[in-house]
């Protein structure tokens, strides 16, 4: 999935970079915020027609999964390039941005709209958690407001890395069990550095980081609800699926108390 994908970068970068970023015809350079806003109706234009019809649940999915593939998959891939056309790049990345915010879930339905047309066989689901056990730890890291705000960072790590290994484990029945129970005792864990964390937030703060604890808790359940279909017969992707959606709502939080926290 990463050389596929890394072929269909390099392939729309080769075409439209020169198009975009400078033409060699007239030598006329666009504003940056025109370049970017072309470029990202391009992009939103290229699968807006995929995502009429999608019920609420299934929204939730492609803006979750959407999450995960930029931050595992594309952000990384850009960054091979960075050296080429730094400024261009720039560009690119922002154009990436700019569409999924118009049109929520856009990267999702980019990757889907271009697997089921390639016919590879290839499990998105599946993919992505895999290379969430390989995916930079910047956006868990909380280096301010002190022991207690670190260990919130810490602990998301830690759980976000034991998730990533159940494409390896899940078809080992004990692995597999003993990885379930990492999982239950890494999610408490996070959940008492969570607690202890709230009394120390602004009375305007906790409301908010209290509502993404409960978010995060419902989602828990729901994977845990997701393990037991799977031991009575249903397919492991449901399992990869709600795993990523649960490392979603890891990262909202972290991103709340990055965005908000004054200790």
């Amino acid at each position: 999935l990463i050389c596929f994908s890394l072929f269909i970068l390099i392939l729309f970068f080769e075409n439209y970079s020169s198009f975009f970023f400078q033409s060699q015809h007239n030598k006329k350079m666009v504003l940056n915020d025109e370049k970017t806003s072309i470029l990202a109706k391009l992009l939103a234009g290229m699968c807006g027609h995929a995502v009429e019809g999608h019920s609420m649940a299934s929204a939730l999915e492609q803006q979750c999964l959407s999450s995960a593939v930029y931050s595992v998959l594309f952000r990384p891939l850009l960054e091979r390039f960075e050296m080429r056309d730094p400024s261009a790049l720039r560009t690119f990345r922002t154009a990436l941005v700019q569409a999924e915010r118009e049109q929520e879930g856009f990267l999702c339905l980019l990757i889907k709209h271009v697997l089921s047309k390639s016919q590879l066989d290839v499990s998105l689901h599946e993919s992505l958690l895999r290379l969430q056990g390989t995916a930079c730890s910047d956006d868990l890291k909380l280096t301010n407001g002190g022991a207690v705000v670190q260990e919130v960072g810490q602990r998301a790590t830690v759980l976000r890395a034991i998730l990533a290994r159940i494409p390896n484990e899940i078809g080992d029945r004990r692995t597999f069990l003993e990885t379930i129970k990492e999982i239950a005792n890494s999610i408490k864990k996070l959940l008492d550095a969570i607690n202890s964390l709230i009394p120390l937030l602004s009375p305007e703060l906790q409301p908010l980081v209290d509502q993404r604890k409960r978010d995060f808790v419902k989602f828990s359940k729901r994977f845990s609800n997701t393990l037991k279909e799977y031991f009575k017969g249903e397919p492991p992707e449901s399992v990869f699926n709600s795993a990523n959606q649960l490392i979603c709502q890891i990262v909202l939080f972290v991103k709340i108390i990055r965005e908000n926290i004054i200790l």
